[in-house]
């Protein structure tokens, strides 16, 4: 176990804080439990001088993905495989690398099974998206640009990676609970929704009820799904310059739809919000200004943060009342 000098820096959190954060999801977890991780060398925590043990962010996540595992039924030994492969797995520049290459050889299973694996080995939902999925596709956006490869290619590579959005998705999704819903569609014109889907898988992993319009959604459309779901925020998608305009068009039919009642908040993502970031305002609406999908999960968090309390954790029927808590260190 590695010890450290000095004073701790502020990312490393004392065991206290751990068990508190975990069991949120997990309410068997104590000091005792993770001391036993410990013995069993699956997690392996900074100590200080005096002899106190310190958890970096990735601990707390190898510990969630431990506890994800123990509740499927799997064994100590399993586990340990898991993340030894886990250990082993390519960095998600590589893995977004190779399933790429994988895809454009036509070897469509192989590519698929490159993500999943990497899904069941608890690589985080928010990496697989913004760290491996989205530099593929904006990869194979560039090479088509470019003339690197046909347009039945492009299409090809594409539905495969909607499918995954799909699987994944469907894979982390909580049961919604009683709290804010949201809209989400690509304004009027804007096909491209690889993106707004990701950001509606990782919403749909917090817990939050979301009512995906799909691509090219007309704002009278928009306008009948806020009046029939009454969300808490509007999530729009635009890519295209060409389509900056849709904010617009979107905002002031919901504003002139819904009145004297005033518009659910409206989110735009996407390329053009990151460029256009003072017109998307101007228009009424609140930019994310980073494409990376988590950007569109945080600034949504943001705005419905005060009812987040009404989402309950995930429940895997398989929790067990806590334990008597023990003594710190």
């Amino acid at each position: 176990m590695p010890v450290m000098s000095g004073v701790p820096g502020p990312d490393l959190l004392p065991i206290g804080q751990v068990v508190a954060e975990v069991q949120a999801s997990y309410p068997d977890v104590t000091h005792s439990s993770l001391r036993f991780l410990e013995r069993e060398d699956l997690i392996t925590p900074t100590r200080t001088a005096g002899g106190h043990r310190l958890f970096a962010r990735h601990d707390v996540e190898r510990i969630r993905q431990i506890k994800t595992w123990q509740a499927q039924r799997l064994s100590l030994d399993q586990i340990r495989q898991r993340l030894l492969d886990l250990d082993r797995l390519s960095a998600p520049a590589a893995l977004a690398e190779s399933f790429l290459q994988l895809a454009l050889d036509g070897n469509q299973a192989a590519a698929y099974q490159s993500i999943i694996k990497a899904d069941d080995l608890g690589v985080p939902l928010t990496r697989l998206f913004g760290e491996v999925l989205q530099p593929a596709l904006s990869e194979l956006g560039r090479r088509w640009e470019h003339g690197e490869l046909l347009v039945a290619q492009e299409k090809e590579v594409s539905e495969l990676a909607r499918d995954l959005i799909a699987d994944l998705s469907l894979r982390h999704a909580r049961t919604p609970a009683e709290g804010p819903a949201l809209v989400a569609a690509c304004v009027e014109g804007e096909r491209h929704e690889l993106g707004l889907r990701m950001v509606c898988g990782l919403l749909r992993a917090e817990g939050w009820p979301v009512h995906y319009l799909g691509a090219d959604v007309a704002p009278r459309f928009l306008l009948e799904a806020v009046q029939i779901h009454r969300p808490a925020v509007v999530l729009l998608s635009v890519k295209l310059a060409l389509n900056l305009h849709a904010v617009k068009d979107a905002v002031d039919v919901l504003t002139s739809g819904l009145a004297p009642e005033h518009p659910p908040p409206v989110v735009v993502g996407g390329r053009v919000a990151v460029e256009h970031s003072e017109a998307v305002r101007n228009s009424g609406a609140i930019p994310v200004i980073d494409e990376h999908p988590a950007a569109g999960l945080a600034v949504v968090a943001a705005l419905i943060q005060p009812s987040t309390a009404a989402i309950a954790p995930a429940d895997d029927g398989t929790r067990s009342q806590p334990l008597a808590r023990d003594q710190p260190g």
